[in-house]
């Protein structure tokens, strides 16, 4: 043999020890371990066991016996600890895997890394097939941009985010799901997304013919509203030029009744035009939402209102406004029907009017304050209902105005009451979020 082939096999060896070395077999490493404890233990023994005394014997064997019932009291409650755990398991996995949503796991760059057996029943394939696949391949070519915008804004504000798109099942048409996502991290420190997928493609279909009963209903009520319209300027235009052209020759009881007739047509023609645009606002308010300047649309209003506020002498004034999430038309009809209520419902005194808004928890708080007649408390909580009037054809009125105002804030998100006493004025106040 060679110098060379000795020193070979002796380079070999150890190698073969690595591969049966303690950190390459944890058996041996807990062999180890336990056989340094024995060696810790024996040491603290007396040295000649045949020297001890007979009390001395009993006390070892006692705390022998201790020591080993102390084992077998450990082992049975790590033995109860591990069947907890596996039954608590087990419960998790029933959950995760038969929950009515599908749950997914994926990574930065939107590869699956788990999901649960909803998920995959949802997408008609087999768990296997979702693991380490991009979920965009299960998304419909029209909606991958949603995913994309969805996932960027995800990761650049590390807030929850929702969207809803068109998923595409194996061998089944598209169907529409909710995706809402949160950011996560796992056990290795690296960031991942969770996802919650649910089936909104009945919520959809609903949708859909509720969006398309409302168009013909809207088109109805465009239509309905010229078709009323026309005839009722008819039945005015022609009782007025009866009432010119015969007044005083038919009897003074005539006279009363073309102008009731007169007056009742145009009472008619100012409900259906309220009435339209009551359900202008509960069709379209919250639709086309946008920043909008407070102060703006105040202007806006107090100019619509020119005449009321000249002829009733109001003096309309207002702090400073914020800029809003809103809709720009729905907030002048809030803030006109609010004005014109406290320029219609005035005391003795001209109107007083001011505006102002606030910052609170809610988001805006609005307030319009006015010192006329006032509001009985009994009567407080009626104001906001439709065709709701107080005082009777004493101030002329449709009783729609303050039921749009509820309409407008609410579907905004905000609420709408009125602080007030008798004689002592009123204040309306609403809330905008945001």
């Amino acid at each position: 043999m060679s110098d060379n082939e000795t020193g070979s096999g002796q380079g070999a060896a150890p190698s073969r020890a690595s591969a049966g070395s303690p950190e390459a077999d944890p058996g041996q490493a807990l062999r180890l371990q336990a056989e340094a404890i024995a060696r810790e233990k024996a040491a603290r023994l007396p040295q000649n066991l045949d020297t001890l005394s007979p009390q001395e014997a009993r006390q070892l064997l006692h705390e022998l016996q201790v020591h080993q019932i102390e084992l077998e009291m450990q082992n049975e409650e790590l033995r109860r600890t591990q069947e907890q755990l596996e039954a608590s398991r087990a419960r998790y996995f029933d959950l995760y895997d038969l929950a009515p949503v599908g749950y997914f796991t994926l990574s930065e760059h939107g590869l699956v890394l788990e999901a649960n057996l909803t998920a995959a029943k949802l997408l008609g394939v087999s768990r296997s097939a979702l693991v380490r696949q991009p979920l965009s391949r299960f998304i419909l070519p029209e909606d991958q941009d949603i995913h994309y915008r969805h996932r960027k804004q995800l990761f650049e504000t590390g807030l929850p985010q929702v969207c809803e798109l068109r998923l595409v099942r194996k061998d089944a048409a598209p169907f529409w799901a909710r995706v809402e996502t949160t950011t996560a991290q796992d056990p290795g420190g690296a960031t991942v997304y969770r996802a919650v997928v649910s089936d909104i493609t009945e919520r959809k279909r609903v949708d859909q013919a509720l969006e398309t009963t409302n168009a013909e209903l809207r088109n109805f009520a465009y239509a309905l509203t010229h078709d009323i319209k026309e005839p009722l300027r008819m039945v005015v235009n022609f009782t007025q030029l009866l009432a010119q052209e015969h007044e005083g020759k038919l009897g003074e009881d005539a006279d009363q009744y073309m102008a009731y007739a007169v007056e009742g047509a145009l009472r008619i023609e100012t409900l259906v035009n309220a009435l339209f645009n009551y359900w202008e606002v509960t069709e379209r308010g919250g639709r086309s939402l946008s920043p909008v300047d407070c102060n703006h649309a105040l202007s806006e209003t107090l100019l619509n209102l020119q005449t009321a506020i000249q002829q009733s002498g109001a003096a309309v004034t207002s702090g400073p406004l914020p800029t809003v999430l809103a809709e720009d038309m729905m907030l002048v009809h809030l803030f006109q029907n609010l004005i014109g209520n406290s320029i219609k419902y005035r005391g003795g005194a001209a109107p007083r009017i001011h505006i102002s808004a606030a910052r609170t928890g809610e988001g805006w708080v609005f307030s319009v304050r006015d010192n006329g007649m006032g509001i009985a408390p009994e009567d407080v909580g009626l104001v906001f209902a439709i065709f709701k009037r107080l005082h009777g054809k004493e101030i002329p009125g449709t009783g729609i105005g303050l039921a749009l105002c509820k309409k407008v804030v609410e579907r905004r998100g905000g609420r709408i009451w009125v602080e007030s006493e008798v004689g002592k004025g009123a204040a309306f106040k609403f809330t905008i979020p945001g």
